[in-house]
Formats: structure tokens, C-alpha cells, sequence
């Protein structure tokens, strides 16, 4: 799969550079809508469910150190 560009995404995705200003809640955000309204392949879920759990994971420690307050 290439980085820059998802599976059904119409759009490639913004380059390290221009996402570098992004607070990381956002970026965090983000990622989680896009994991779970792209219409993955059967093939793709069990690498989704690992990023998945981490981003959930990342979430609820910016939430702790208050990102999100």
C-alpha cells in the first residue's frame, strides 16, 4: 500500500510537511474517522484493527494529558 495515497481515497494525502502544524488530537481524529469510513477489503481489516488500537490508544493519553479539555 502506498503511504501517500489510501486504497479508495479520491485525494492523496497531505504531505509530513504541510500536517507538521497539526495539533496531534487532530491528527489522531483524523486518522480514526478515516480507518473507520473507508470501505476496506476483507484482506485489510487485521492491519486496520492493529492501527486502530493504537490511535484509540494515542487518543485517550491526549485526553489524559488534556489535549482535548
Amino acid at each position: 500500500m502506498d503511504p501517500t495515497r489510501l486504497p479508495h481515497a479520491p485525494h492523496p494525502l497531505a504531505p509530513d510537511s504541510l500536517i507538521a502544524g497539526y495539533s496531534p488530537w487532530l491528527k489522531a481524529r483524523v486518522l480514526i474517522r478515516a480507518a473507520l469510513t473507508m470501505p476496506w477489503s476483507p484482506e485489510d481489516w487485521p492491519e486496520i484493527r492493529q492501527h486502530l488500537k493504537w490511535l484509540l490508544a494515542e487518543e485517550s493519553r491526549l485526553r489524559r494529558q488534556g489535549w482535548l479539555n
